[in-house]
């Protein structure tokens, strides 16, 4: 900032004091950085409306949710063809290979969901059922590979 001539402070307090002026709108006009326009600016009292950013930050948390809910729908009908295909595996080592994947699939459904926690009762409950069926599935995988995988 020390390099700056006082014209291009002054330049850069005229547009910053602009209605709906931004930090960066500034920047760019005046050809100064980022940085120097918020020291110069910090220095004056004055401060950029920041109303559009919250607002649009708070726009892209909610397409993300809806990204997350799409993706934990889909996870499930994955766990559903996953289990299908799990009970008309012709061997052993098909079965177990389909619980792994029906339980992979359904603890990530579990954590995802998670990140967009809802503490309402069924919810909890949904995801118990999940968590459950996860963990059983898992038992379940487990003890058909400690048979020594001869049925292979």
């Amino acid at each position: 900032m020390a390099s700056l001539s006082e014209e291009q402070r002054a330049a850069v307090l005229e547009a910053a004091r602009r209605p709906g002026a931004s930090r960066n709108g500034v920047a760019r006009e005046t050809g100064v950085s980022e940085g120097s326009v918020t020291a110069i600016c910090t220095a004056a009292g004055i401060s950029f409306d920041r109303s559009l950013t919250a607002a649009a930050v708070q726009a892209r948390v909610i397409d993300l949710k809806a990204a997350r809910v799409g993706l934990a729908s889909t996870l499930m009908d994955d766990v559903q063809l996953a289990r299908q295909r799990m009970h008309g595996a012709e061997d052993n080592k098909g079965f177990l290979e389909g619980a792994k994947a029906v339980a992979a699939l359904a603890s990530t459904h579990v954590r995802l969901v998670a990140v967009d926690k809802d503490d309402s009762p069924a919810t909890e409950d949904a995801k118990s059922m999940l968590g459950r069926l996860a963990l059983a599935l898992g038992v379940a995988a487990g003890e058909g590979e400690e048979g020594g995988g001869d049925d292979v």
